[in-house]
């Protein structure tokens, strides 16, 4: 199964896991983890050591999902850069629209662009390994904070282990509790991945990405900051190792690229899209995302020229009605 169509179906999956109350069904299991490692390390910053020692085991798993979704990342990149052309003309044509309906036919013009040459308007970008993560975030929390689990008194693995691991430090840092510190830090480490994933792309590319640059970056820290300290070692360990992936892909973006020059073949078809030559196919369940929102786009502008020209018989219609009633007032003042 491709990685765009195991994302759906893990989204509904982790709906499922919330709304049954499930989303902490790991909880038990990293408690024990966290202990197992602690009784390994004999040391005061063990549980720390163990968050740490999870993350690397996570995203050792993860590791050739996230390296294949970056390939494929860095191969949307390097085709939108040869499109880049095509892409400044439908960006100069969408500045210099007049009318709804220029304006329309230049957003259905770029989307035509990425159909007819197989490239995708997300660059590539995909969530599965968030999605994946999140019931060990939801675990780990749970595992440091178990309150926050209805009838966690019940619990045998709460009752034994949550003083213990809720007390935990790491190097001063209380577990349990906020850490600006961590947030700080986890903040100004994906600043620095969303920095080098900019290196070697082109200029209007660095534009594009420039808010995606700062927008994780925050959420990120926004994220470690409301959460306990435990995630924030989570998130931070995550990040470092997000850094050296970066770098591997970043040594792999000069193959890459003479890869998608040797093997992808540009289609000009930027005339004929503005001009609107090119017929948007009729959309199914099996159509592309870029198909049904150059459908919808196509349908909005149709629409409102039907409107337009509803508009103009009604307005005929209340000029004749407004003519005919001055004929008949001076007929009256005659009479």
């Amino acid at each position: 199964m491709k990685i765009k169509g195991l994302t759906p179906i893990l989204i509904v999956i982790l709906i499922i896991l919330f709304f049954t109350g499930h989303i902490y069904i790991l909880a038990p299991y990293l408690a024990n983890f966290m202990q197992i490692v602690e009784g390994m390390f004999n040391d005061s910053n063990a549980i720390g050591w163990s968050i740490l020692v999870l993350t690397f085991i996570v995203r050792l798993v993860l590791l050739p999902m996230q390296l294949h979704q970056s390939r494929n990342m860095t191969i949307q990149q390097e085709k939108m850069r040869l499109l880049q052309p095509q892409l400044t003309r439908v960006q100069e044509a969408q500045k210099n629209a007049k009318t709804p309906d220029e304006q329309a036919r230049a957003t259905q013009a770029m989307m035509h662009i990425y159909r007819e040459n197989n490239v995708s308007m997300l660059g590539g970008m995909n969530f599965s390994t968030l999605v994946i993560q999140w019931p060990i975030f939801s675990g780990l929390y749970a595992a440091i904070n178990p309150s926050i689990i209805h009838g966690w008194k019940g619990m045998d693995w709460a009752l034994n282990q949550a003083a213990e691991i809720k007390s935990a430090t790491f190097f001063g840092i209380h577990l349990a509790q906020p850490s600006i510190g961590l947030a700080i830090a986890t903040g100004l480490i994906y600043l620095i991945q969303s920095y080098l994933s900019t290196l070697g792309i082109a200029p209007e590319q660095k534009k594009q990405m420039r808010t995606m640059m700062f927008m994780m970056p925050i959420m990120m820290f926004m994220m470690t900051f409301f959460t306990n300290a435990g995630i924030g070692l989570y998130f931070m360990g995550g990040a470092v190792i997000m850094v050296l992936q970066t770098l591997m892909i970043n040594l792999w973006r000069p193959r890459l690229r003479r890869h998608v020059g040797a093997n992808f073949e540009v289609k000009d078809v930027v005339e004929d899209a503005l001009a609107g030559r090119i017929k948007t196919p009729e959309t199914g369940k099996n159509s592309s995302f870029m198909d049904k929102m150059a459908a919808a786009q196509q349908q909005a502008a149709q629409q409102g020229q039907t409107e337009r020209k509803d508009v103009t018989p009604n307005n005929k219609e209340k000029n004749s009605q407004r003519l005919s009633n001055r004929e008949k007032n001076q007929r009256n003042k005659q009479k």
